[in-house]
């Protein structure tokens, strides 16, 4: 009987090499092990954020907001989360930056009883770092004889600046500027009566005033 030819004889099929399945093995378990590492470390959470700029006593809801989804640590409780956020919306108490994310004690639930808004004349410009939403101090110099003003002193801590204003009228020339300031219901008496009495009045960022 005439011996078969080798190729026709069936292929035998080969078996994997171990080694290829070991490192296989390893890649899925590497890749695992990475997405996992992830995973755990992402403590992303989703905050607001202002897409304009928001001003004290504006009242927004979700819809005026974006969120984003940062990594804030243990910060996360300073600022106004998805969850947090309530149906009815909240009032801005202090004026929020574009872009800036909402801190929570730059909102409430209702317009704050305890602050107001006034406009000031200032006798000493504003610096020019100084931008709406900055905490400022206000200083008095009272009037003397003379035109001469005395020492001066704090009549108002930790107000906000609003905006500043456009010069307008006759009296511009006399002023360096006029500003609108959020301040504590308190401390309106002793600023008008300030106004009042021609006192040299001066808006100082909180952080310089307390030498920060």
């Amino acid at each position: 009987m005439p011996q078969r030819d080798r190729d026709d004889r069936p292929s035998r099929r080969r078996a994997p090499d171990p080694r290829l399945l070991i490192g296989l093995a390893l890649v899925v378990a590497s890749i695992a092990a990475v997405v996992g590492i992830v995973a755990v470390n992402d403590d992303g959470v989703e905050v607001y954020a202002a897409p304009r700029l928001l001003t004290a006593g504006e009242r927004v809801v979700a819809d005026d907001l974006e969120l984003r989804r940062v990594s804030l640590g243990a910060d996360v409780d300073a600022y106004l989360t998805a969850d947090a956020m309530p149906e009815e919306g909240v009032v801005v108490a202090r004026t929020i930056g574009e872009g800036e994310l909402v801190p929570f004690a730059a909102v409430g639930d209702e317009r704050g009883p305890s602050t107001t808004t006034i406009v000031v004349a200032l006798t000493t410009p504003l610096g020019e770092t100084v931008r709406p939403g900055d905490v400022v101090d206000v200083w008095a110099s009272p009037q003397e004889e003379a035109g001469r003003f005395g020492a001066p002193v704090v009549i108002s801590s930790g107000a906000q600046l609003v905006r500043e204003l456009a010069e307008e009228g006759l009296v511009a020339g006399a002023e360096a500027a006029r500003v609108e300031l959020l301040v504590p219901r308190r401390d309106v008496a002793r600023i008008l009566d300030a106004l009042a009495n021609g006192d040299a009045l001066a808006a100082v960022p909180a952080a310089i005033a307390l030498g920060r």
